[in-house]
């Protein structure tokens, strides 16, 4: 084809296959247990019933399957010893949030265009529960987390997220960067571009997604917990602990929080 014709035939083509628009957004990426409720759910729920009624069998459990299938012999032990769902849910929606963290939610959404999602170790059914209480429901785009559902007996059945083996920082159930990547990958898809993404956290479990930051990337991690002191020996080029020797690089900028107030602070100084 002749040079002098492609921009006059490149224009036709454009009017039967335009380009996607697109549109730009931040996003923000939650942990559930003890960064937007103070408490963890899923030990929580073990308070019904006297520690006594867990058998050192559960425990090892947990060594040889990991947390979903201990979890499961939790639920088990309690339907067995008589709860209910009608007291198990109401734990749950009793437990209060880290101070700040439903005001953050809001004006997120609200006020500052984010998307905001939750990946979680916990239970589809404890986060969606917890959110519907506190009306935060219609604020949170998407929930990743084990699936989970009361059965026709009123035992509470829980299943892995996915089995992954390629993310040693993560656990077998749920590598939380890599659901991060592909919720990412799949909006982008639909048109939806993220500026900057905010991931905030707690533990071990929050160092994989937020090494997967960009510069323009906000790792907000809860003071006084694990995730924040393994990104600060990153960030001085140390490895996180004695057992990982790797060298991991961390781009994206720290803000260590108390609150959700702290980080709403420190979001609201970026966007001036």
């Amino acid at each position: 084809m002749n040079n002098a014709f492609k921009p006059f035939f490149q224009k036709i083509l454009s009017m039967f296959h335009p380009k996607k628009s697109q549109i730009m957004k931040n996003l923000a990426v939650f942990d559930f247990d003890h960064t937007v409720i103070d408490d963890n759910s899923d030990t929580a729920v073990m308070t019904l019933i006297d520690k006594s009624k867990f058998s050192p069998e559960l425990q090892k459990l947990r060594k040889a399957e990991g947390w979903t299938a201990f979890m499961q012999g939790v639920f088990q032990v309690l339907h067995e010893n008589g709860i209910t769902k009608v007291e198990i849910s109401e734990l749950v929606r009793k437990i209060p949030e880290v101070r700040g963290m439903k005001s953050l939610i809001s004006k997120l959404y609200e006020d500052l265009s984010y998307d905001v999602i939750i990946i979680s170790d916990s239970n589809t059914y404890f986060i969606d529960l917890w959110l519907r209480a506190n009306n935060l429901s219609s604020k949170v785009l998407k929930v990743f987390s084990n699936p989970a559902e009361f059965d026709e007996s009123g035992l509470l059945k829980i299943e892995m997220y996915h089995l992954q083996e390629s993310c040693k920082l993560s656990t077998k159930n749920m590598c939380k960067g890599m659901i991060m990547e592909d919720f990412i990958k799949e909006q982008s898809r639909k048109g939806i571009v993220y500026n900057s993404v905010a991931y905030v956290g707690d533990g071990y479990n929050d160092l994989c997604p937020i090494l997967r930051l960009n510069s323009k990337g906000l790792a907000c991690c809860r003071e006084k917990y694990k995730c924040v002191d393994m990104v600060r020996r990153v960030k001085n080029g140390n490895c996180i602990d004695d057992k990982d020797q790797t060298i991991y690089f961390i781009n994206a900028e720290l803000c260590a929080w108390e609150s959700g107030d702290d980080i709403l602070e420190y979001v609201g100084r970026l966007c001036n």
